[in-house]
């Protein structure tokens, strides 16, 4: 035994750079974790994981992150507290949950230093996501298990009824209240690119290329439906600049101003309810749309969408396939606050196999390229 605690305090000073020898250490370090957990340090885990998020949100507040990983050696706590304007015993008390919470590195008494989380943390995109994570996304969870109570445990389905709209005060939904908050929807947008900013793609499961060989410069290739600021549109641009062929952004006309500078797209106002205006495009694509709905909303999307499809056109909607059994937490999560932002889910794949098939359509192929999260590029036709 004292063999193996060597090992893992060896792996734990260098660890793998392989992405999958690391999923798969870590997998077997979390297993072995929760095996030898004392069970009073269980429910202590459970009990204090809210206060986890709460006083990262206060070291974001204070740039605790970004001032360690900038330091070129340990900070004491009095030096931190000077340059935060922050009371020095308060700050030593900060600095202690977060160390002890392995967020930042105890070098010494009262003096600490950046880890490879703490880096993590400092970025921009993850400073907003804790941002965003504490009062956009807590508030409603806060509200989730009065709300649930009061509606006798049904499944969440109207996308103006959900513990967002009880936390918030409004009968507005989620996301038409965050556009009204300039903030909220800042902080989101930089989360949501620093997540997906440097992960594998959509891209690397379909083959563009070939799907859209023999366009020509007025052939429409690519709609990005719903396409926010548009990542996605971008990204055929970055991937495939030689290929003709219109690449068309569409999203809310109030919106539009806020989509990134991209050359060589076109921009097109839309409404999410109305048909599909753009005819016989080779590529549709939704990424992260249906989640935001319910059933019955989904197909109605997708329905909107159907007749615009002409021969040789395809429906691509990337999104979360939940595992049937053995899902990640992390997905997990993401579902929960689905319920409580929108009252909708994340779907499982029999979920999404009975979804499509209602809406009118065939599945052609599912490719997943996110093995944590379960990210997937379906592919479908009509039927």
């Amino acid at each position: 035994m004292a063999d193996l605690a060597a090992q893992i305090e060896s792996a734990a000073k260098s660890p793998p750079s392989d992405p999958a020898e690391r999923l798969a250490l870590y997998n077997a370090a979390q297993k072995l974790f929760y095996a030898v957990e004392d069970p009073l340090d269980s429910i202590n885990r459970v009990n204090g994981s809210p206060l986890i998020l709460i006083v990262s949100f206060i070291a974001a507040n204070l740039n605790i992150y970004e001032q360690l990983a900038a330091a070129s050696g340990p900070l004491t706590g009095a030096s931190l507290a000077a340059s935060s304007k922050c009371d020095p015993v308060l700050m030593s008390r900060i600095l202690r949950v977060l160390a002890s919470n392995t967020l930042i590195l105890e070098t010494d008494e009262d003096t600490f230093a950046a880890n490879n989380i703490t880096q993590a943390l400092a970025r921009p995109g993850y400073r907003a996501g804790i941002i965003h994570s504490f009062k956009a996304v807590t508030p409603s969870f806060m509200a989730m298990p009065d709300f649930l109570a009061e509606t006798n445990y049904e499944n969440p389905k109207d996308l103006v009824n959900s513990p967002f709209q009880k936390a918030n005060n409004t009968d507005k939904p989620a996301f038409v209240f965050a556009m009204e908050n300039p903030d909220m929807m800042a902080n989101f947008n930089v989360w949501m690119a620093a997540v997906h900013g440097n992960a594998q793609t959509w891209l690397h499961v379909f083959d563009f290329a070939g799907h859209v060989k023999g366009s020509t410069p007025e052939t429409a290739i690519f709609v990005d439906i719903a396409g926010g600021l548009g990542q996605q549109s971008g990204l055929i641009k970055k991937v495939h600049p030689e290929i003709p062929g219109r690449v068309i952004l569409e999203e809310q006309p109030f919106i539009l101003p806020q989509t990134l500078p991209i050359e060589g797209i076109e921009k097109l106002g839309f409404d999410l309810w109305a048909p599909q205006p753009i005819k016989g495009a080779k590529v549709y694509y939704a990424r992260n749309i249906l989640h935001d709905y319910p059933d019955d909303k989904a197909i109605a999307i997708i329905q909107n969408t159907l007749p615009a499809l002409t021969e040789g056109s395809i429906l691509i909607i990337d999104e979360i396939i939940i595992p049937n059994t053995g899902v990640h937490p992390t997905a997990t999560q993401t579902d929960m606050i689905m319920l409580a932002s929108f009252s909708s889910i994340e779907r499982t794949e029999r979920q999404w196999d009975a979804l499509l098939d209602k809406a009118g359509l065939k599945i052609v192929k599912k490719a997943k390229y996110n093995t944590t999260t379960g990210q997937s590029a379906i592919i479908t036709v009509p039927k």
